[in-house]
């Protein structure tokens, strides 16, 4: 079970340092600082850096969580493990699968991106992909989409790293998608590897397969888009494959 342990924020790495001298290793299975990656622009480039995700906020994941408060008492700066009113208790399981979802085995939150259709973001790859009706802005100056995501026991906002690589109206959008299905139906044969879009924004649209992550059922098209061939993620069940 996942509790949170609420410390102050920008000391996350140095409370996990404390509790590694004062918490029983024994007594817990993990302690963890969610992250996610973002972009930053310095050298006159843009660089990958992690952010804290919930800052202020980390998580330790145990089955005995007496134990561990005792140990934060031991603490000089201030921590506290989050109540439910009068009770100490761990996140919801909901809470938890929707975490699961979002961050990758190292709690981290790839970055993603997309394009925006007017006002409408439309994610193509990365861990937004299944979130996106929790997307409620995008700074596309600093490469973040802001969210208000099920956590804490709220709708909590934060935010992640996304790129717009484009903002197009919704009648460009629909001219593009329709050209590159007359594309396809003036060259009506099947080449091995390639895909069609059976749903979503892109059905009709064709592209070609580039690689596949089965365990995340995640499969990567090209299509073009804006006139180069653009990456974008889909399910299993919402592409054809011709071979």
């Amino acid at each position: 079970m996942w509790y949170v342990i609420h410390t102050v924020s920008g000391l996350e790495k140095k409370c996990i340092q404390q509790c590694g001298i004062y918490l029983n290793k024994s007594d817990y299975r993990e302690m963890f600082i969610p992250r996610y990656i973002a972009q930053k622009h310095f050298k006159k480039e843009w660089h990958e850096v992690e952010k804290t995700l919930f800052p202020g906020y980390l998580f330790i994941d145990t089955e005995k969580i007496e134990p561990v408060i005792e140990g934060l008492k031991k603490f000089r700066d201030y921590t506290k493990v989050l109540r439910n009113g009068e009770m100490v208790s761990p996140i919801t399981e909901q809470e938890q699968q929707f975490l699961s979802i979002m961050m990758d085995k190292q709690h981290l939150v790839k970055y993603s991106e997309g394009f925006l259709i007017g006002e409408k973001v439309c994610i193509t790859s990365g861990p937004l992909r299944n979130l996106q009706g929790y997307v409620r802005t995008v700074d596309r100056h600093r490469r973040v989409a802001k969210l208000e995501i099920p956590i804490f026991g709220r709708p909590t906002p934060t935010e992640v790293g996304f790129g717009a690589i484009k903002r197009v109206s919704e009648e460009e959008f629909r001219c593009m998608v329709k050209k590159n299905i007359q594309k396809h139906r003036e060259n009506s044969q099947e080449e091995p590897g390639q895909i069609r879009v059976l749903q979503g924004i892109f059905k009709g649209m064709t592209g070609k397969f580039l690689h596949a992550d089965v365990g995340q059922n995640e499969w990567t098209v090209g299509i073009e888009l804006f006139g180069v061939e653009t990456k974008v993620s889909f399910q299993r069940e919402e592409i054809k494959i011709f071979s």
